[in-house]
């Protein structure tokens, strides 16, 4: 389990911090090779924990099944997919992409090709990649889309109650006057802001 997987990789972080510590008079290559294995233990601790993260949410917000069109731009491709699933954490979109897992994106769901009205722009990550799709976590979006995005949910939920419900506790985000952002991605805000201004 990745939890149990994160307390392995802790305690070995915990061990190799001490190692270096204890021992800075040790040759420049074995400081080297302790600073890189570190680094590696990090980096799979902080993909761990983002994957577990993105898990939880998933498993906390109740899904919506919305099948409409949505574009995804990334930075280096962009690629029209069809709406699967959606909940207040993020969504799963169907098709085949080319985009690793932690790609940021810009999103853009609308209503139909004729209504803007309850269009949603969001920026996002990638947190799973599967064969038939993708699912992405919304990172951040303006106030008015968050607003768009819990009506959408609310006109499409099976049971409207509990939607509501997960509304109200809304412990995932952290609102900034117009800006709404998810608390556990670190990513910049002044750079999610960019994002979401720029066509």
């Amino acid at each position: 389990m990745e939890q149990d997987r994160i307390k392995v990789l802790r305690a070995k972080i915990d061990y190799a911090e001490t190692v270096r510590d204890n021992y800075k008079n040790t040759p420049p290559v074995l400081q080297e090779v302790n600073s890189c294995y570190l680094d590696t233990l990090n980096q799979e601790i902080e993909d761990l924990e983002k994957s577990y993260i993105a898990d939880k949410n998933q498993r906390k917000y109740s899904r919506v099944k919305i099948q409409r069109p949505v574009h995804l731009k990334f930075s280096s491709a962009q690629y029209e997919g069809i709406l699967d699933n959606i909940s207040l954490g993020g969504f799963f979109v169907n098709g085949v992409f080319k985009q690793p897992k932690s790609n940021i994106c810009k999103i853009d769901l609308k209503e139909s090709a004729r209504s803007l009205k309850h269009s949603i722009h969001a920026v996002g990550l990638i947190v799973r990649i599967f064969n038939s799709g993708i699912a992405i976590v919304f990172v951040g979006m303006k106030s008015k889309y968050y607003r768009n995005l819990k009506i959408e949910l609310l006109t499409h939920a099976t049971i409207p109650s509990v939607l509501r419900d997960e509304i109200a506790q809304q412990d995932i985000f952290e609102f900034d006057d117009d800006f709404v952002c998810n608390r556990n991605f670190t990513l910049n805000r002044d750079k999610l802001k960019k994002l979401l201004d720029r066509p």
